[in-house]
């Protein structure tokens, strides 16, 4: 697939800006869900939505070291790394674990049981959580639309549906197209949940509600079975063990015919879950692209056999981040409802914040190859109005090493940081300008650091042509030398965004 001569001469300073630019500012959740779950929870007592969330906190924070312990013990059994990796993260969350109760402490050591949504669980949820997965999959999805200007899902599955978040998020970024939504949850109150919300939204899909994996794909027939988009949203970390995940994953790439979004909590076992998942759905393709090498049975449909990443990384390779203390993941900041701050309890006497961060991780694959183009910089003659540099520094670790904190810290000084360019957002209209996905765009992981007239971003680019390789690499851009006119987007870029090459 190539780039239209056209299309390339399009690539300005501020196409490439916009084109580079996948994140989100300050997110509102539409007034159409924010009126339905007031409605769904209006006729609950405050108090009762307050103690039902802050127990619903508590079991969540509960399952998620007891999720470690598994890690440690299943997940990664045969990989002397990845447990060295987990041992360290679990010494590193002791002061968590300390704040548990005792009980709790002692149920981690048993075995995962699957966690039930009842009523009051469900209302806890949709009261607290919908509106920040809602704000975690409107972006994942935003970038799908964004990269992919040409895909348009007509078909969609809807893995782990919950009281029907991604199908509220699916309608504001594709508001027509969509005809069918299979729905997969096991919780009959939060299916409940889904049609309650929906009851009053007008020009709905069709909509089937399922309630597990199997039985929808045992009464699926050829003309049905596949699927545009199929997602999975904070849904494989409910499974028990590695061995559910995978083949649920398994089940839902069948299912697929086009585009496999999974998305994950940005914790350190969500971005493992999430990588796994990533590597398994590659590794299976590949081994199928080699037995129809083999077969002499490559002359088929092009995009049958073989998968690609489109978001968020770069590359299809091993991911660079596997041998560090580092985890892939993501913000999304969000305006916080009426609900939440009518539910979320206050511990300390300082008013709530208007907004939260919700960190996730995620990835997108598509069958096919990915397309090789030539990347955004390549024949583009950049005039500097003044000095700059583009300076490559040898060590792409240095950073990367340091492990995260699990505050919300580094987005409030991501914020704090792109205060001051804030009034440069208001461009002319340039038009769309549309980030490929050959291997020519890098990722920017890592919060850029802005040091007087230098700016050093953390990239996972992609090492080879065809994407079939990555490395995590240091970028320093400063004021000096031909490159001069990208120092402004280096100084407007943000934790997520895309960075051509």
């Amino acid at each position: 697939m190539a780039v239209p001569e056209t299309a390339r001469r399009a690539f300005t300073l501020a196409g490439l800006r916009a084109a580079s630019c996948q994140t989100q500012g300050l997110l509102r959740l539409p007034p159409s869900l924010q009126s339905a779950i007031a409605a769904f929870i209006g006729d609950i007592p405050t108090r009762e939505v307050k103690q039902s969330v802050a127990r619903l906190t508590f079991n969540m924070k509960a399952r998620k070291e007891q999720s470690m312990v598994k890690v440690s013990t299943d997940a990664v059994e045969g990989s002397d790394d990845a447990r060295a990796a987990v041992d360290e993260y679990m010494a590193s969350t002791t002061a968590t674990q300390n704040r548990l109760s005792r009980e709790v402490r002692v149920t981690t050591q048993a075995p995962m049981v699957r966690y039930e949504y009842d009523e009051k669980n469900v209302a806890a949820y949709v009261a607290a959580r919908m509106p920040a997965v809602y704000g975690a999959v409107h972006r994942v999805l935003s970038e799908v639309a964004a990269r992919l200007p040409d895909f348009r899902p007509v078909r969609v599955l809807d893995y782990g549906s919950g009281p029907g978040t991604v199908l509220w998020a699916m309608r504001e970024v594709w508001a027509e197209g969509v005809e069918h939504v299979n729905l997969v949850e096991p919780s009959r109150a939060m299916a409940t949940a889904c049609r309650t919300l929906l009851q009053d939204v007008e020009n709905l899909p069709l909509i089937k509600v399922h309630p597990s994996l199997a039985l929808f794909s045992r009464g699926l027939g050829k003309g049905t079975r596949m699927h545009d988009l199929v997602v999975s949203s904070y849904a494989l970390g409910e499974l028990l063990t590695p061995a559910e995940r995978i083949t649920a994953v398994r089940q839902l790439w069948a299912l697929t015919s086009d585009v496999l979004v999974l998305i994950e909590p940005g914790t350190p076992q969500g971005s493992s879950i999430v990588r796994e998942m990533r590597a398994h759905i590659l590794h299976l393709e590949k081994k199928k692209l080699r037995r129809a090498a083999e077969s002499g049975e490559g002359n088929g449909d092009a995009d049958a056999v073989g998968a690609f990443v489109v978001a968020p990384c770069p590359h299809d390779g091993q991911c660079p981040m596997d041998k560090t203390k580092d985890w892939c993941h993501f913000i999304q900041r969000l305006e916080r409802t009426t609900s939440q701050r009518v539910s979320k309890r206050q511990s300390k006497p300082t008013p709530l914040r208007a907004y939260e961060d919700e960190k996730f991780s995620f990835v997108v694959l598509r069958r096919g190859s990915r397309p090789i183009v030539p990347y955004p910089l390549e024949g583009l003659t950049i005039e500097p109005p003044e000095e700059e540099n583009f300076e490559f520094i040898d060590d792409p670790t240095s950073r990367l090493d340091k492990s995260h904190e699990e505050s919300g810290d580094e987005s409030d000084s991501q914020e704090s940081e792109e205060d001051e360019d804030e009034a440069d957002d208001d461009e002319v209209d340039i038009g769309n300008r549309v980030a490929d996905v050959g291997s020519g765009w890098a990722r920017i992981v890592r919060t850029p650091i802005r040091r007087g007239r230098r700016t050093v971003l953390d990239l996972c680019a992609a090492t080879e042509k065809n994407g079939s390789r990555g490395a995590v690499t240091r970028v320093v851009i400063s004021r000096r030398g031909n490159d001069a006119p990208l120092h402004p987007q280096a100084r407007k870029s943000r934790w997520g965004d895309l960075w051509p090459l």
